[in-house]
């Protein structure tokens, strides 16, 4: 975590002197999802050192499935239980999407090796599928905009249904690809640190760290939503790693793309920005303490 927080001050940095503005900070994202992401997922599965079976698979995707229902459940309930009259939706947007791509998938290589991505590329699934549905319903509130199912095929998700035939494929792959897609997906730590960085370091810190809102709300994304998928899915998760991936999955702090969406649909993007610093900074302390307690 300390080397994810270097290289995200690098990012700051880098805002807070002009060599990296809002709108190639925008598209070294689109990059970063894009690409590296990509390719990390697929070099996964073409590194994958275990043989998987269509069980196994169907499992995770299952157990995937189930964490979600879970989690929208989780996320419909915080603004009841603390009795919102605005922005209801948007809490509930930020409760149930963490920074799992930017952060998820580093933090998840660096603790359970390069074939946990796989688990979390599938886990990932429901994810992309419910950012930009349910999601969006829930950014935009009252005026319950439009959605476009198109939106939800992204290239993470296409690598990830690729990753799951490629496993079954009774192929070796050369080595110079095996080896660009590893260099691809190295990237994937760096360009999302900095890309964070950049985000934060665009925002004033007095204003960031004086809304009393974003304390109260962070232990809610950071402690209670890992804590909470533990719990329950220990139950009926065995293997320790998938249970692992979906805990440190769930410990994320706010999704990067929540500032982003809600700029798109009218709702209210400082608090998103606000409350995607502050977790982010808090994580740091946050997620290690969610895998000493739970792991």
């Amino acid at each position: 975590m300390l080397i994810l927080l270097l290289l995200l001050l690098v990012g700051v940095g880098a805002a807070k002197t002009g060599i990296i503005d809002g709108e190639s900070n925008r598209r070294f994202s689109r990059f970063t999802v894009a690409i590296p992401q990509s390719a990390l997922i697929l070099s996964s599965a073409m590194n994958m050192e275990l043989e998987v079976t269509a069980k196994q698979i169907m499992t995770v995707l299952g157990a995937g499935c189930v964490m979600y229902v879970l989690l929208v459940a989780y996320a419909l309930a915080v603004p009841r239980i603390a009795r919102l009259k605005r922005d209801g939706g948007l809490y509930s947007f930020m409760t149930l999407f963490g920074n799992v791509s930017f952060m998820g998938f580093p933090v998840i290589r660096a603790l359970f090796g390069n074939g946990a991505i796989f688990y979390a590329a599938l886990l990932s699934m429901p994810f992309n599928l419910l950012a930009y549905t349910l999601g969006i319903r829930f950014v935009s509130g009252e005026r319950q905009e439009k959605f476009d199912w198109r939106k939800a095929i992204n290239p993470p998700l296409v690598s990830a249904l690729a990753s799951v035939v490629m496993v079954f494929l009774p192929v070796s792959y050369p080595g110079p690809l095996k080896e660009a897609m590893g260099y691809l997906g190295d990237m994937v730590v760096p360009m999302s640190m900095i890309i964070i960085g950049a985000s934060l370091g665009e925002q004033k810190i007095k204003d960031v760290f004086g809304d009393w809102h974003v304390y109260a709300f962070a232990p809610v994304r950071l402690l209670i939503a890992p804590a909470l998928i533990w719990a329950v899915m220990r139950l009926i998760v065995h293997d320790p790693v998938l249970l692992g991936v979906m805990t440190v999955m769930e410990a994320m702090p706010v999704a990067a793309i929540t500032t982003m969406l809600s700029l798109q649909y009218g709702a209210n993007e400082r608090l998103a920005s606000r409350t995607v610093f502050v977790t982010t900074v808090l994580s740091v302390v946050t997620i290690p303490l969610v895998c000493w307690l739970l792991l």
